[in-house]
């Protein structure tokens, strides 16, 4: 499935990155419940808002600093030998040689896209009525190996951004471009051929199995004493050439590279993906911390204020 599409449910843009849109949602909340707040004007409904400004500011600067620390934090690994588990990368992009993904609405190729179509109503006011993204993996290359990005659930910050108007309607698109330059920070994995004796043993099994199945092959290869029965020491035999041709069959898997992956982390933990550099990113992070603390000190001031007015 090469994209995903959702329908409006509201007016607020949903093509900002993930982190971002969070961001703007909790400053959306906080204006709500000044309003609020302001048009029943009891203390108890001041209270209240500066309470929810207080709640989500501070949630808010955790968030943010959260990450800005793990960007600086997590040490940069090398593909070809980085550790299972959590862990930053930094390389360029690629797309799939066999696969090639298409912008929904510019059809520019590209490796990750985010679309956004609008609509001006009676008000002259747009209208989201359809969004989504790509959920197409891409290829990290650094040098040292190629990982796989699936982008399924990560908080993606692109720097390129494509708007343009048609009529009553607005088209806005990001892009992630092969050739980027890309920060990814996520849960990597490597995946290889399983050789394992557990393995073994059963792929003999099946093979023993197929070839029991059909039985004047099993007899032609394996009845030695023409009596047309496998007796114990013939069946031994079969079981030997089995292992035998299993055997060859790991060696040949064994040769294969292994597949590595970067996805979303299974554990709560950011998953964080951008073309934007690792510094810049970071910066990024540090303002939403200190825009969102300056927010939950204005409204511890505000709250404190209410309780001295009781």
């Amino acid at each position: 499935m090469a994209f995903s599409t959702h329908l409006s449910l509201g007016g607020i843009s949903r093509l900002s990155h993930r982190a971002s849109w969070g961001n703007l949602t909790l400053l959306g909340l906080d204006v709500f419940a000044l309003v609020i707040g302001h048009n029943i004007g009891s203390r108890l409904a001041w209270m209240s808002a500066f309470s929810v400004v207080c709640c989500s500011g501070l949630a808010a600067w955790a968030g943010n600093t959260r990450r800005q620390r793990l960007i600086h934090d997590v040490p940069t690994s090398r593909i070809a030998s980085a550790a299972q588990g959590y862990a930053e990368l930094s390389g360029h992009i690629e797309q799939h040689p066999d696969e090639m993904l298409l912008a929904k609405l510019s059809q520019t190729p590209c490796a990750w896209y985010r679309y956004q179509i609008e609509e001006k109503d009676a008000d002259n006011d747009w209208r989201v009525t359809e969004y989504g993204d790509s959920d197409q993996t891409f290829l990290l290359l650094d040098g040292s190996g190629t990982c796989v990005i699936d982008p399924v659930g990560a908080e993606i910050t692109t720097a390129h951004k494509n708007v343009w108007t048609e009529s009553d309607y607005r088209y806005t698109e990001y892009l992630l471009l092969p050739g980027d330059d890309l920060y990814a920070l996520g849960d990597f994995t490597t995946t290889g051929p399983d050789t394992s004796a557990q393995i073994f043993k059963r792929e003999v099994a099946d093979l023993l199995a197929e070839w029991k199945a059909d039985r004047a092959d099993l007899l032609r290869r394996f009845d030695t004493n023409q009596d047309g029965e496998v007796d114990l020491l013939e069946w031994e035999q079969a079981r030997t050439a089995a292992e035998a041709q299993i055997r060859i069959q790991h060696t040949q898997r064994a040769s294969e590279k292994p597949v590595h992956l970067l996805s979303k982390p299974k554990i709560s933990r950011p998953f964080l993906i951008s073309n934007l550099g690792h510094e810049q990113l970071s910066q990024r992070y540090r303002r939403w911390a200190w825009g969102h603390l300056a927010i939950f000190v204005s409204g511890c001031g505000g709250l404190a204020y209410s309780l001295l007015l009781a």
